[in-house]
Formats: C-alpha cells, sequence, structure tokens
C-alpha cells in the first residue's frame, strides 16, 4: 500500500519504489526564473549544447520585473537569448509569475513530476502532481538530461473535515498547520491532503495551501485529483494525464487531522512564520503598506474577496495598498468582473503581473520601521525591504480589512 508520491516514482521508474529509496527519473518540466537563471545557463553551457524536451519547460522573468538596475536587464537578456535559442517557452516581464503561468500553460499534469529553481514550486502539487525546489546546477542538469536524482519522501497526511467558516481562507488553513508543524516540521517530508473537507476547497486555495508547504519545511505538497481539479484543467484546455491516488492502507510518518470548521483568521507575525496567532490579536499593530498577490496568493479569488471588502469604501489614510496579479489571465478576469475597478476606486495601487516586493528586490520596498500586511509567504529581516520593518503574512481578506481600518484587522472597525 503505497502514499501517491510513492505511486507516482513507481510510474517512473516501473519498480515498487518506496520512501527513502534513491531513484534517477526522468522529468516531466522545469522552471527557470530570472533569479538563479544566469547559473543555470552558465553551469548548462558547461555540460551541454541542446536543452532536451525544450516544450516542456518554462523561462520567467518576474522576481525582478521591471528591471530595477542594468545587471539586472542584462540577465534578462541572457535568459531571453537563452530561451529563443533552445527553443524554451518564455515568461516575459510583466506577463505573469513564474508559478502560476507554469500551471496555466500546461506544464504540470496530474501524475507528473515538475521542478523548479524556486522553493515555491511546490505548488505545482495541486495539480496531484509531485514538484519541488531545486538549484542551478540540478536545472543545468535536468535540462541537458531530462532526468534528476531524489529521495523518495516519506509522506505526512493531512486529513481535513469539517466547513470552512466564513472568511477563513487557504492561507488560514496552511498557516495553521505551519503553526503545528513549526517551520522545520516536515523536513523533506511531502504534505498530503485529503478528507472529507477537501472537496470544498476551491483550485485557487489549494495551490496557496501547496504553495507554503516548504515553509514547514516540506519537500512537496499533492492534492487529491478530483472534479475540482478536472474543471480546472478542462477550463484551461489541457488533458492528456494520469492522475494518482494514495492506498487506503498508504505508510505515512504522521498524520494530521483538521477541523475546518475550528478554524479563524490567522496571521503570521514576526520572527517566523510559524508563529501564528490570532488575527484579532493583533489590532493594535498599525500598517502602513498591505500587498495582495504573489505566487501564494495573486490569484483571481484573493482579488475578488479583496474587493468585496473594499466595495464603496476607501482604505485608511497613510496606507499603501498594492495589489499585483500573478498573471495576464487572473489580471484580465480581475478587468472583466469589475474587480480591477473596485480595488481602484478604494484606493488600490494597481500593478502588472510581477512578483512585486515579495523578495525585498524592488517595486514597493519597506523602510525602517514601517509595517506590512501581505499575502506573500515569508518573513524573515529584510524580506520586503529593511531588516528594520516587519512584515506580517495573512490572508487576502485580513489584508484587505487591515487596509480598509489601517491597523491589523479581520473585521471592519474592529476598535
Amino acid at each position: 500500500m503505497y502514499t501517491a508520491v510513492e505511486k507516482i516514482f513507481q510510474r517512473k521508474t516501473g519498480t515498487a519504489a518506496k520512501a527513502n529509496d534513491i531513484v534517477i527519473v526522468d522529468v516531466d518540466g522545469c522552471m527557470v526564473h530570472d533569479l538563479n537563471g544566469p547559473s543555470v545557463v552558465r553551469n548548462f553551457n558547461k555540460i551541454a549544447e541542446t536543452v532536451k524536451n525544450p516544450a516542456h519547460h518554462l523561462v520567467a522573468l518576474d522576481h525582478q520585473a521591471p528591471s530595477p538596475n542594468v545587471n539586472v536587464s542584462n540577465n534578462h537578456v541572457m535568459l531571453r537569448d537563452f530561451a529563443h535559442k533552445h527553443g524554451i517557452d518564455l515568461v516575459d516581464v510583466m506577463q505573469g509569475v513564474c508559478h502560476q503561468v507554469m500551471m496555466e500553460n500546461g506544464k504540470v499534469l496530474p501524475g507528473s513530476i515538475v521542478l523548479g529553481t524556486d522553493s515555491h514550486s511546490c505548488m505545482y502539487g495541486a495539480l496531484n502532481a509531485f514538484s519541488t525546489g531545486v538549484g542551478a546546477a540540478e536545472a543545468a542538469v535536468i535540462l541537458a538530461s531530462g532526468q534528476c536524482w531524489f529521495r523518495i519522501p516519506e509522506t505526512i497526511r493531512v486529513e481535513f473535515t469539517g466547513i470552512l467558516p466564513e472568511k477563513v481562507t487557504g492561507k488560514d488553513i496552511i498557516l495553521e498547520i505551519i503553526r503545528i508543524l513549526g517551520e522545520a516540521g516536515a523536513n523533506y517530508r511531502c504534505l498530503e491532503f485529503g478528507g472529507s473537507g477537501v472537496a470544498q476547497l476551491s483550485f485557487d486555495t489549494r495551490t496557496t495551501i501547496s504553495n507554503m508547504a516548504i515553509e514547514c519545511g516540506a519537500k512537496g505538497a499533492i492534492m487529491p485529483f478530483d472534479d475540482v481539479t478536472k474543471q480546472w484543467l478542462d477550463a484551461h484546455g489541457i488533458s492528456g494525464y494520469e492522475p494518482v491516488e494514495a492506498d487506503a492502507g498508504a505508510v505515512y510518518c504522521r498524520r494530521l487531522d483538521i477541523n475546518l470548521s475550528d478554524l479563524k483568521p490567522v496571521v503570521a507575525a514576526p520572527p517566523g512564520i510559524d508563529n501564528v496567532v490570532p488575527a484579532d490579536s493583533l489590532h493594535d499593530i498599525k500598517v502602513d503598506q498591505v500587498v495582495i498577490g504573489s505566487c501564494t496568493n495573486g490569484r483571481y479569488e484573493d482579488f475578488a474577496a479583496a474587493a468585496a471588502v473594499l466595495k464603496g469604501r476607501r482604505i485608511a489614510p497613510g496606507v499603501r495598498l498594492l495589489a499585483i496579479p500573478a498573471s495576464l489571465e487572473v489580471q484580465q478576469k480581475m478587468i472583466e468582473t469589475g474587480v480591477y475597478a473596485e480595488l481602484a476606486a478604494a484606493g488600490a495601487s494597481l500593478f502588472p503581473p510581477t512578483c512585486g516586493p515579495c523578495a525585498g528586490l524592488h517595486c514597493g520596498l519597506l523602510g525602517d520601521g514601517e509595517v506590512t500586511v501581505t499575502t506573500t509567504n515569508r518573513i524573515g529581516a529584510g524580506r520586503m525591504g529593511s531588516k528594520l520593518a516587519q512584515v506580517y503574512v495573512a490572508s487576502a481578506v485580513t489584508a484587505a480589512y487591515s487596509a480598509l481600518n489601517g491597523y491589523i484587522s479581520c473585521e471592519e472597525k474592529q476598535l
């Protein structure tokens, strides 16, 4: 009896592969972005002349887009030339965030193994795939050979029951899991999600949960394949896949039971992402900037929820609200449904698709002593600007209420 991840590796190896086995397998795709991309190119040029299966891969210019300086611009030129030379699809600046576009473009299929030069590549597990981050040297080998080695991870089973309350989102779910496990509680393990509560979770919600699995150390995260998954794939014209399902008697290294009905809006507060507290316990924290976006929460569902909070209202004086969609597809839907206009009317600054200030490189960085509530995924000192700034991570709903009130909030006019 095997876990979902074990079954993916069994297909690849043609053997009864199991957790902790070391294997070399064919990889179904690899994403390279502009931070690690130059090192990938230099490593690749030392070992190969042609890319194997170029149509399976993606180069994304998103972490430093638009370019903040000449050095970055030259790196972008290098990556554009590399992608064009080898026939790899390119997501150029302001066209989308790497993980979102990998999925929208059909580079990730249920039952596949897809990697990326970014730790949040575990997000692809929302599509019932095994995915994880790799370094520049590993990515170069993958592009050259189409293969990678793995120690198959053990699996933590996360069972969802109950009904998700109003104002509670996928961000609150994964933050609760991180609180329970701690920053290193799932090191080199895969989170496998299931249970009766999964069916109510939208696809956007599943991507948020999968994306942040790395924040408790997980090697990967995998959602079940069901009608929610199929509807998303059908809507994007994606077919030709073989989903996987864990066996009923699969062996897990740990089990977590999460009753969704018991959850409340929460916030990850400094100093660490596992310092998760109720949102309503922080109402004395004044906010300078609010960010809604990133690979974690830059999807339509997030902006629609924020717009519902802010509709007909204005953000608090002195607060900067940045709204940054994760792809052109998301941006277009925001425009078509009026969400874009509602956010603008509330005082939001609307950016084209980019990673924005998430990695602390450009585009809305914090000054000394400033406080942000953000839907991004990390807290560490200097993560979004000054090392003397404070970063609080929350859902788009909590972020919107915080922008509205001017202090950390999960409802209107809390004080």
